[in-house]
């Protein structure tokens, strides 16, 4: 039994998958730990895994809120990001001190990986510099790979010192190579299919091995309100799946519902940011502050979403069409490649017409091609396989154990 330490940061898309791997880590005899916020402690728990709280709830909350207003500031703007300010406002040097010493006090020398979140878990790459421990980076989207040296400009320009002050406090001497420091992790793993990977720039450096959906944490009763809509003569509803997180704005609800009532279908809204949504819901529109998707998905005519990893995966599994509002980050690149696959349509967030919208919201309920492929596709998800191949990848980083005497 080896000790697997893993480390996570964001939303749904980003812990949720992380879960799913520990729990099959742990499924074969790992001892597992996983350092993530402390909304997620149930699913972590349930998962029979250690949690390190990274964060308190209300510490997430205030996160959430500050990322959202970084990127809003820059709306307009060529400006970068003030991520330094994002950084300081929300201790994230202070959380990171901590996730390493927590690495520290549970490593067991030639016995130990160190799994982190590709671009956030800088906390893996410390502590295995500093334990001589293998390391792992695992990206959700081909993106977050080929923007890596916009994030080397970034830290190295505006957070070296924050981050080398860290690093000093474990007696490690300041990064001296940016871009191969953040290439330096001994595997990066690719929570997408080869034919994902294929749709748009390929991603060397990283092995994909498969979507990686948590169906442990998505499963549940639906909600008697959301089964009489799912039972309405006028046909399936269309899911507006806005992010857990709070990134979303105004434009996303105001071209989604339009384009769902456009095409006459009544509307499930899922979003736990309450306050982001217009007011009042516009007549067919329902709310809920989150559902099963796992359970959820698969009865919908088609899902009006953000472009995050998780949804975009569950939609696929369910052969469900998609309409992509793709907002920032890795998103544009994502609804890219599911349209190249015949599988959805996208708009970046400079196109968010509502009449566009709708347009597309049309073409992929009225050509059953999408559908099709959508099916087609969705019948090569298979997560128990994504975490069994990507647990075998983790575990050949260890060290194999010493032959026998006499041998």
């Amino acid at each position: 039994m080896a000790t697997m330490l893993l480390s996570t940061h964001g939303t749904n898309g980003d812990v949720l998958s992380f879960v799913r791997l520990g729990a099959a880590l742990a499924e074969r005899g790992h001892d597992v730990t996983i350092a993530t916020h402390a909304r997620y402690a149930p699913t972590v728990r349930a998962a029979d895994i250690e949690l390190v709280p990274i964060d308190t709830e209300d510490e997430y909350v205030r996160y959430l809120a500050d990322a959202r207003d970084m990127l809003d500031a820059r709306v307009g703007s060529a400006r970068l990001p003030d991520l330094l300010g994002h950084y300081q406002r929300n201790d994230l040097f202070g959380q990171l001190r901590r996730e390493v010493e927590a690495a520290v006090a549970r490593h067991r020398a030639g016995a130990t990986v160190l799994v982190g979140r590709h671009t956030s878990g800088l906390a893996t790459l410390i502590a295995a510099e500093l334990l001589g421990a293998p390391s792992v980076w695992v990206a959700m989207t081909p993106a977050q790979q080929l923007l890596l040296p916009v994030q080397v400009h970034l830290h190295r320009s505006t957070l070296a010192a924050g981050i080398d002050a860290v690093r000093a406090d474990f007696g490690l001497a300041p990064v001296d190579d940016w871009a191969a420091w953040m290439s330096g992790a001994d595997r990066q793993l690719g929570l997408w299919p080869r034919w994902f990977d294929k749709a748009g720039p390929t991603v060397e450096a990283v092995e994909p091995v498969g979507f990686l959906l948590n169906d442990a944490a998505e499963s549940g009763d639906l909600p008697p309100e959301v089964e009489r809509i799912l039972a309405d003569p006028s046909g399936p509803p269309v899911l507006v799946a806005a992010s857990s997180g709070q990134m979303l704005w105004e434009p996303f609800y105001a071209a989604a519902l339009y384009a769902c009532r456009r095409v006459g279908r009544p509307v499930i809204l899922v979003s736990p940011h309450l306050d982001a949504l217009p007011d009042p819901l516009p007549a067919g529109v329902t709310w809920f502050p989150r559902l099963p998707y796992r359970d959820l998905v698969p009865r919908v005519a088609a899902v009006i979403h953000h472009g995050g990893i998780g949804t975009l995966g569950r939609c696929l599994a369910a052969g469900v069409p998609q309409v992509v509002l793709a907002h920032s980050f890795d998103q544009p690149d994502t609804g890219a490649r599911l349209q190249r696959c015949g599988v959805a349509r996208f708009l970046p967030s400079t196109r968010w017409a509502p009449e566009t919208a709708a347009e597309l919201l049309t073409e992929v309920l009225t050509d059953a091609r999408y559908a099709e492929r959508s099916r087609r596709f969705g019948a090569t998800v298979d997560p128990t396989t994504t975490a069994t191949r990507a647990a075998e990848r983790i575990e050949a980083l260890l060290a194999p154990p010493p032959e026998p005497a006499g041998r």
